[in-house]
């Protein structure tokens, strides 16, 4: 596998140092039973806990989706890193140095690229903030006591000004940064003869920060509302920053996570309205940035909590947003509230007029997603006029034929009941003639566990179950260590030596070392040997594993004899085909006396 040049000594210590249960329980709530710890897959929607994590072995599979790993592959996934990044990381975390690495690839060169874009951007920041004198009399601080933003919240968030259009470039100069990386980093354009310029001058600068607190991007606010330019400018997508899958304000998230647990999140629409949010001491929102809510978003929004409330505009675009981010919050799992500003106010202008607790109030009595959807149909739909109404509990009973149980869509069948006048009954039927009519939905919970492993059949199951055994270290399979196994699929053969070379060394290994060995996701073989389930086994373990070492005994002498035919029937030279039959006659007596 590609370790980036990083000694194997070093990444196994680096793992010896980092217990996988004290890493992934700061992200996930372990449960533990027996030497195993369970909790719900981070890396897919589930309800009933099947991710597994090995505190013995150092490893974790989720039997749901099939996702395994190490602590380094656990970190790599669930912080999006790349495999150094996550190396570093955990040497970081255990207080380790990296080593000198020599060897040139492209993927070492697209990191050292990215730590250049990265410091440009802190530098970047840095200056943007050093230039934000809220004791001179500029637009931007101007703009900053408008908005009536504390000391403590602009320095908190960072909140800088870009003065002019080459003042940025020529500090990075002299911090030795080149005019590539700045335009790498999104911070440049060229004009129309060839100049340089920032692209962000005369705007008060918002920085975007990911969860590890890095600057990845800006965002920035135009300081004259009569100018052609857009009001607000983001960073383009550069290989550190993506819209759609940045979420601002998330390093408060992870923070918040780290000293407590979080009830909820509140997304907004945009980096003022999380600001003043967060002033009036609601500092668990965010805002994504002026781009449709993602899948992305709403998985990584998933990491920290299990409720979301939309507190987006009140306008047209606002409450379509709204609808459409229900659909992708709900299907990563999570439960969505709506809470409706009075006036239609966004939050800034909310708490403006009415104060916080008015807002905590809006926030105590949001709605459920559900709800939120037949009050907002019924609104667009006149329900005095009968065809309206009529079109009205279609689309609600479209919404309510893919809640999962029975009891739930009665509830919210009241809902539409109370809102048109029609019997309930009637409704009930409508919903139930929609299920005829569409026989594939499912009526009750999908069960969303499926079982990863296949049990195979016959040989094929002998020999991953001597293998699993072996690799597992059962105390029964220890004699198998001893002999000399042919398999005749290579990577179970390697497998085997790996474990044979361990044995008759005297070394130790965990699981978790399998995976610096074996490119364990790119090969399904090794992955179900690693994971293999063993309470699928209620026969005597001893005694199955003795049957199955004898079929593999059977399967190399088959294949043996398969071999010789074929020499044999290829053979010209008679002396030569006696000696092949003698041997095939040898093999028959062996394969007769194993099937006995």
């Amino acid at each position: 596998m590609t370790n980036f040049g990083l000694p194997a000594d070093f990444i196994e210590e680096v793992k010896r140092r980092n217990d996988i249960i004290s890493v992934i329980s700061k992200s996930l709530s372990l449960e533990k039973k027996g030497r195993t710890h369970w909790a719900c897959c981070p890396f897919h929607f589930e309800k009933t806990p099947s991710f597994a994590v090995n505190e013995v072995e150092q490893f974790y599979h989720c039997f749901g989706c099939g996702e395994s790993g190490d602590v380094i592959k656990f970190v790599e996934k669930y912080e999006n890193m790349t495999f150094f990044e996550a190396v570093k990381f955990l040497a970081q975390n255990a207080g380790m140095s990296l080593p000198e690495i020599n060897v040139k690839n492209a993927d070492l060169e697209a990191l050292k690229q990215k730590e250049k874009v990265l410091k440009a951007l802190s530098l970047a920041r840095d200056y943007y903030i050093s230039k934000l004198d809220l004791t001179q009399n500029t637009p931007a601080t101007a703009y900053v006591l408008k908005r009536g933003l504390t000391d403590e919240v602009v320095k908190y968030f960072g909140i800088g000004y870009s003065p002019d259009w080459n003042g940025l470039i020529r500090h990075l100069e002299r911090e030795k940064i080149s005019l590539e990386t700045m335009k790498l980093a999104g911070l440049i354009e060229h004009n129309e003869h060839g100049n340089p310029y920032d692209v962000f001058a005369t705007r008060l600068m918002f920085p975007i920060l990911n969860s590890f607190g890095d600057c990845i991007g800006f965002t920035a606010r135009t300081l004259d509302d009569s100018s052609k330019f857009a009001k607000y400018r983001n960073s383009t997508q550069t290989i550190v920053f993506d819209k759609s899958k940045t979420i601002y304000n998330i390093h408060t998230i992870k923070n918040l996570k780290k000293e407590q647990n979080i009830d909820y999140i509140i997304i907004c629409e945009g980096t003022i309205d999380v600001i003043a949010m967060f002033k009036a001491g609601f500092k668990n929102t965010v805002a994504c940035l002026g781009t449709a809510l993602t899948p992305y978003h709403a998985s990584e929004l998933k990491r920290y909590t299990s409720k979301i409330i939309l507190c987006l505009d009140g306008d047209n675009a606002g409450q379509n947003a709204t609808y459409k981010a229900i659909d992708v919050l709900s299907e990563t799992g999570l439960e969505v509230r709506v809470v409706k500003l009075k006036d239609n106010l966004d939050p800034d202008e909310f708490l403006k007029k009415y104060g916080a607790e008015d807002l905590k109030e809006a926030l105590s009595v949001a709605k459920d997603s559900i709800e939120y959807k037949l009050d907002t149909l019924s609104i667009k739909n006149d329900l005095k006029d009968n065809y309206q109404k009529n079109t009205f509990i279609t689309q609600a009973l479209e919404v309510l034929k893919n809640l999962n149980s029975n009891s739930e869509k009665e509830i919210y069948l009241k809902i539409v009941a109370e809102k048109t006048d029609v019997p309930i009954d009637i409704l009930r039927r409508d919903l139930q003639k929609d299920r005829v009519d569409n026989p594939h939905q499912n009526d009750g919970e999908m069960n969303e566990e499926k079982d990863f492993i296949t049990r195979p059949q016959g040989e094929h199951k002998a020999v991953q179950f001597v293998l699993a055994s072996i690799i597992h270290k059962q105390e029964y399979a220890f004699p198998a260590l001893s002999k000399k196994l042919i398999f005749q699929n290579p990577n179970y053969q390697k497998l085997f030596d790996f474990a044979k070379e361990c044995h008759l060394e005297g070394k130790t290994y965990t699981i978790s070392s399998l995976f610096d060995y074996f490119e364990v996701e790119k090969n399904e073989d090794i992955s179900r040997i690693i994971n293999f389930n063993f309470s699928s086994f209620n026969e005597n373990k001893k005694v199955y594993f003795d049957e199955c070492l004898g079929k593999i005994t059977l399967l190399d002498l088959k294949a043996k004899q398969e071999q010789l035919m074929k020499s044999f029937k290829e053979e010209t030279d008679n002396a030569k085909r006696r000696q092949i039959a003698e041997k095939l006659t040898e093999i028959a007596k062996e394969i007769k006396n194993g099937d006995k």
